[in-house]
């Protein structure tokens, strides 16, 4: 649809009556006066017909001009909401931010960086979709989200492009008072026996671990299975075994009970990488926030 005005000639109506004079509504919008009847004739034009009746001592609405006036000062506000909307997230003082992201960064990572991000932009919001390793990156194909926080199991997809943020060893967790709390490094040999606890089938972490397990040809066995690394911190809280999980949870966990004892053995440990689409423009609030996931995980693999 060709629409034969715009919302500069809308103004000029809105403001010729508000100001009761064609010479004081030019002075408002610093323009001359035959530029502001030229944009209202072409107003009048595309309407096809007179909306303001003009003598030399005075300026009146037509009927029709009369109908129009509400429609335009609706018109008028809504671009005005509608700019000043998109200069919020331009200027990041609003928009939301969707990222989606693996259970455990979400847990144990992210909110200290989005604590950070929100006393800096306190009007952003931000959506973190936490969902299974299965799941993160079709938000991101999808467009649903514009990062993605993954763990790299293949070749990243075309249309995708990553960056690496850290590499995360495993190590042996248990309760402070477990029989097993006590000693150094232990090799993925040595877990025969233990009360091993692990992470059900659809966990990447889980894949990882069963793949050097069966590489190493080795017989341990687990007792307890379960399917989120949440629900395995609580099972080892309470003292019901030892677990696998990557170095980077005991960070969240720290002040808790649980410590944890070096894991060996080639191939255990997961890379992280932060996922968007290629050649997309992520939004300013979505960049800076990139920008602060990057710099978190950087230190984090210093303090390693």
């Amino acid at each position: 649809m060709n629409i034969p005005y715009g919302i500069r000639d809308i103004e000029v109506f809105i403001r010729v009556i508000d100001a009761g004079s064609f010479k004081e509504a030019a002075a408002h919008l610093n323009v001359t006066q035959s530029a502001l009847t030229q944009r209202l004739q072409k107003l009048e034009d595309a309407v096809g017909a007179k909306l303001i009746d003009r003598t030399t001592r005075s300026i009146a609405l037509t009927a029709v001009g009369r109908a129009f006036l509400p429609s335009a000062r609706r018109m008028l506000n809504q671009f005005e909401q509608a700019y000043n909307d998109i200069r919020d997230v331009i200027d990041v003082a609003g928009g939301r931010v969707t990222i989606s992201s693996l259970i455990s960064v979400a847990t144990y990572v992210l909110p200290d960086v989005i604590g950070r991000f929100a006393v800096a932009h306190p009007s952003v919001g931000v959506r973190v979709i936490d969902v299974s390793e299965q799941e993160i990156m079709s938000y991101v194909r999808r467009g649903e989200a514009e990062l993605a926080i993954d763990m790299r199991t293949d070749d990243i997809e075309e249309g995708l492009v990553a960056t690496p943020l850290m590499e995360d060893g495993f190590v042996l967790a248990c309760r402070d008072d477990h029989p097993h709390a006590v000693g150094g490094p232990v090799d993925s040999a040595e877990l025969s026996g233990m009360p091993l606890m692990i992470l059900g089938a659809r966990s990447g972490t889980s894949r990882v671990l069963q793949a050097h397990l069966t590489n190493r040809a080795t017989s341990a066995k687990w007792l307890y299975e379960v399917q989120h690394l949440s629900t395995m911190v609580g099972f080892l809280e309470a003292g019901m075994g030892v677990g696998i999980i990557p170095r980077m949870v005991m960070r969240g966990v720290a002040s808790r009970r649980l410590v944890s004892r070096p894991l060996h053995g080639p191939g255990l440990s997961r890379t992280l990488e932060l996922v968007e689409r290629r050649g997309a423009t992520l939004s300013p609030a979505a960049d800076e926030l990139k920008q602060m996931i990057l710099s978190e995980f950087t230190d984090l693999a210093k303090s390693a």
